[in-house]
This record gives C-alpha cells, sequence and structure tokens, in this order.
C-alpha cells in the first residue's frame, strides 16, 4: 500500500480541474505537493490556497513539452525536496477536429504534450526512483486511450500511445525485480470544460472532477495497476475483439458516441 502521509507528491496540470481536486485530496491526508502547470497564474492561487491549509507546497511553473525544461526542473526537485516518492502524470491537452481537417499545428502540440511531456517526466523523475527502488507512478491516460473518438483521433492516438507506454514500463520495471508501483489512469470525459459542448449519452454522463480525483487517490493508496472509470470503459475493447470493428461501429452509431464530439465547443471546421 502506497502512503501519502510526508510524502513528496508531484501532479502535473495541478492548477486546476482533477489535477488541483487530487493536490488537495493528498494535502488534506498530510502529502507534501510539488506542482507543476503551464499557467503560472492559477498554479500560484493553488499552492498559495493549499499553503492556507497548512500543506507544504512547492510550485513549479513547467511546459512538459520542453524537454530541457522538464530536466532542470527534476534537478532543482531533487535538491529542494530530496526527491519525488509518487510522480502523477495527469497533464494533458485536446483539440477537437476531424484528422484531415485539424492544422498541422494542433497535431503536433498534442503529441509533444501527452505523448512526448509524459515521456520526458518520466525519464527525469523516475530514475532517482529506481535507484531508491521505492516510488509510485500515475500516468492517466483517457477512455479515448480504448476506443478512438471520431473527431478527436490524434487525442485518442496519444492516449492509446500513453497506454502502451505504461504497459511497456509497468513490464521493464518489473524485469528489474523493481518495487516501483504504476497506475494507469483511464477516465471517460470528465466536466472540466475540455470536452464542453460533447452530447454525452443520457446514462453516461460526465465524470466530475472530484469523483475522478478520488478514484485516482484510491488507486494509489490500494496499488491499483489500472483503473477505468466508469468500468464499462473495458468493454469497447472486449467486443471489437470478440465480434470485431463494425460492431463496435454498430454501437457507436447507436449511442450517438460517432459525432458526439462534433458538438464541443471549439471543435475546428475548416
Amino acid at each position: 500500500m502506497t502512503q501519502l502521509h510526508k510524502r513528496n507528491v508531484l501532479i502535473t496540470g495541478a492548477a486546476q480541474g482533477i489535477g488541483k481536486c487530487m493536490a488537495e485530496m493528498i494535502a488534506a491526508r498530510g502529502g507534501q505537493l510539488i506542482l507543476c502547470d503551464i499557467n503560472q497564474e492559477r498554479l500560484e492561487e493553488t499552492a498559495q490556497l493549499l499553503r492556507g491549509r497548512g500543506a507544504r507546497v512547492w510550485a513549479k511553473p513547467l511546459d512538459i513539452s520542453d524537454r530541457e525544461a522538464v530536466y532542470r526542473c527534476a534537478r532543482e526537485v531533487q535538491d529542494e525536496t530530496g526527491g519525488v516518492d509518487v510522480l502523477i502524470n495527469n497533464a494533458g491537452i485536446v483539440f477537437t477536429g476531424e484528422i484531415l481537417d485539424l492544422p498541422d499545428e494542433k497535431h503536433h502540440s498534442q503529441v509533444e504534450v501527452n505523448l512526448m511531456g509524459t515521456l520526458w517526466m518520466l525519464k527525469a523523475f523516475v530514475p532517482p526512483m529506481v535507484a531508491r527502488d521505492q516510488g509510485h507512478i500515475v500516468n492517466v491516460a483517457s477512455s479515448a486511450g480504448l476506443l478512438a473518438m471520431p473527431g478527436m483521433g490524434m487525442y485518442s492516438a496519444t492516449k492509446f500511445a500513453l497506454v502502451g507506454l505504461n504497459e511497456a514500463l509497468r513490464v521493464e520495471l518489473a524485469n528489474r525485480h523493481s518495487h516501483i508501483k504504476t497506475t494507469l489512469i483511464c477516465p471517460y470525459i470528465i466536466n472540466t470544460g475540455m470536452f464542453e459542448g460533447m452530447r454525452t449519452p443520457p446514462l453516461q454522463p460526465p465524470l466530475t472532477p472530484d469523483d475522478m480525483a478520488q478514484a485516482v487517490i484510491d488507486a494509489i493508496l490500494s496499488n491499483r495497476t489500472i483503473v477505468a472509470k466508469p468500468f464499462t470503459a473495458f468493454i469497447p475493447p472486449i467486443i471489437k475483439a470478440l465480434l470485431g470493428p463494425r460492431a463496435m461501429d454498430f454501437i457507436l452509431r447507436l449511442t450517438g458516441l460517432n459525432t458526439a464530439i462534433y458538438h464541443c465547443k471549439g471543435f475546428y471546421r475548416p
């Protein structure tokens, strides 16, 4: 069981949404927080809020897609805090629009943040964990990494890649007989504004940030290897494997998920 009390917990994308909710919950459990986000103003607001509640907090403005900045941040964190015990890779971005329409730079940004940024965080912060043979890594992917969603194909691609990256890392650490734990999180749509306007099926409303954050904290405490919320996110891969893609396509049309993303605010149309 991973402990949070008096442990150094680093969270990316910590200034708002699920990242902020996780920070509040970890602070309430006595964790010491290293908060990273590209939005410096909101990051400092979150840090001050938690310091006001008695938490020990280091705020580190950071663009995780900037490899050198990530490595520099890792050196600073090691010097100032003594190292990270729990790494939560939560930061991510999404641009909605069809694959052939979305501008090149929007595709590139999603790869650089969602996939490469997570890779730089792993390479910068995990080696000291390996040296100590102690730590816990949380990679926040998406249910869109288990079922590709039309209208945000590159986002889905980066999350599929993150699922694979996490799986390979987990086995590589096991090959080293490491005691470092890994947890993969695959949430459904979270009501944070990233997918504002999306038409979700009536029986499957968006998750709240608090509910998802609590699921992540529970997964850390119980050393869960993979968590999908809701559990039905595991069903599409099974359907595709057993019945084939056409069956899944039919279900997408039946539920309206084949065009649900097309209603998102900011959906790109050339």
